[in-house]
């Protein structure tokens, strides 16, 4: 079978990208040709490896001449209805882009997470009223609801919507698309395709891996982290435009030196970081979609404490494999980690219990049978 992938990036951005590559290169080695049109012009040759050919042009639907269609994130709504016409095509919803113009789904100003559908609600809340690039003369635009209706329109074509979580289905139901024409397929990256337990160490380290930015809450975590007592240690993995602030956060908190910054890391060497850890933190201020990184860690053995929104709930088990906290609750926050802090054979049996569950439930092998399943199922 031969799949077309579409999506914005041809190189590693974030964990839509490395979702999309691990997919087509397990298809690929399932014997399915893959190929990539990208929207964005830059590109990493690394990244497009896993493809039997890659273009930034639409010559290449006629020139691979694909089985299917698989959208990842598509921005041009007149791209998809034109695939739709074509072939048959399903669309792989990884975030919050195609039913809410700010990309977040939290409010601007009350950081609370939106629960209405797109339309009136965006305008009560100012999601309308967003940041502009950085080469531009305004620092503001206005940006209301004719994309998101634009994009909802296009997908009438699909055949089948690929959620990442029961919350991204429910969220896509909300916003007037058929529950039918939804499955809920969870994304499982390859480097879990051997979860194994790592005993803990013997030591008080708080791990958090992922983007730098508003949403993903690293600034909840420094606040949460001032109610913790005894000795205590946190990396934060990543980068993003939110770190220097929360670089200044931290040492206005008075704990920049418990902190460090270790900045965007490789794939391939966070084990020994996820090694180190005692606990491992998703203080996600947005609503996550899935939540890959919380995955990551259950497979490695690590107890995950995150903030009960979003997909979280869709792999993270209370008091099993990690502890959910109400949204934006420091002190519940500070509580659940000091627990882990305090109670090294506690943290043990949440890991094992993480391990068994990946095993069992979010295997690579399963999501790539799955999706075998979905595109063969679009025929």
């Amino acid at each position: 079978m031969r799949i077309l992938h579409v999506h914005e990036n041809a190189h590693f951005h974030g964990g839509v990208e490395q979702i999309l590559f691990d997919t087509a290169r397990g298809l690929s080695a399932n014997g399915w040709e893959q190929a990539l049109l990208y929207q964005n012009r830059d590109s990493d040759d690394n990244f497009k490896q896993a493809f039997d050919m890659t273009a930034s042009d639409s010559s290449i639907i006629d020139e691979f001449d694909p089985d299917a269609v698989l959208v990842h994130k598509v921005s041009d709504a007149g791209l998809i209805s034109s695939l739709t016409n074509k072939k048959p095509t399903a669309q792989m919803v990884h975030d919050h882009d195609i039913v809410c113009p700010r990309s977040h789904k939290y409010f601007p100003i009350s950081h609370k997470v939106c629960t209405k559908p797109a339309g009136l609600s965006c305008y009560q809340h100012l999601c309308c009223i967003q940041r502009n690039r950085s080469d531009s003369l305004l620092p503001i635009t206005l940006k209301g609801t004719g994309d998101v209706r634009k994009q909802i329109s296009a997908g009438e074509g699909l055949r089948r919507y690929l959620a990442n979580s029961q919350f991204m289905k429910d969220e896509l139901v909300m916003n007037g698309i058929d529950a039918e024409r939804i499955n809920v397929i969870h994304p499982v990256p390859f480097a879990l395709i051997s979860p194994a337990f790592q005993p803990v160490e013997d030591n008080r380290e708080i791990l958090y891996v992922g983007q730098v930015i508003r949403g993903k809450g690293v600034d909840l975590l420094l606040k949460a982290l001032v109610h913790l007592t005894g000795d205590w240690h946190t990396t934060i993995v990543g980068d993003g435009n939110h770190m220097n602030e929360c670089r200044q956060l931290a040492a206005r908190l008075g704990i920049e030196s418990r902190v460090t910054f270790a900045g965007r890391v490789p794939h391939e060497e966070l084990e020994s970081f996820y090694h180190a850890a005692r606990v491992v933190v998703v203080p996600s201020r947005w609503p996550e979609p899935f939540g890959m990184v919380g995955i990551e860690a259950m497979a490695r053995g690590r107890p995950v404490v995150a903030f009960d929104n979003g997909g979280i709930s869709d792999w993270l088990r209370h008091e099993s494999t990690g502890m959910l906290v109400t949204n934006g609750d420091l002190q519940s926050m500070a509580m659940a980690i000091g627990g882990f802090l305090d109670n090294r054979n506690m943290a043990e049996q949440f890991g094992r219990n993480g391990v068994a569950r990946v095993e069992q439930f979010f295997s690579h092998a399963s999501y790539l049978d799955r999706m075998k399943q979905e595109m063969e199922g679009i025929l």
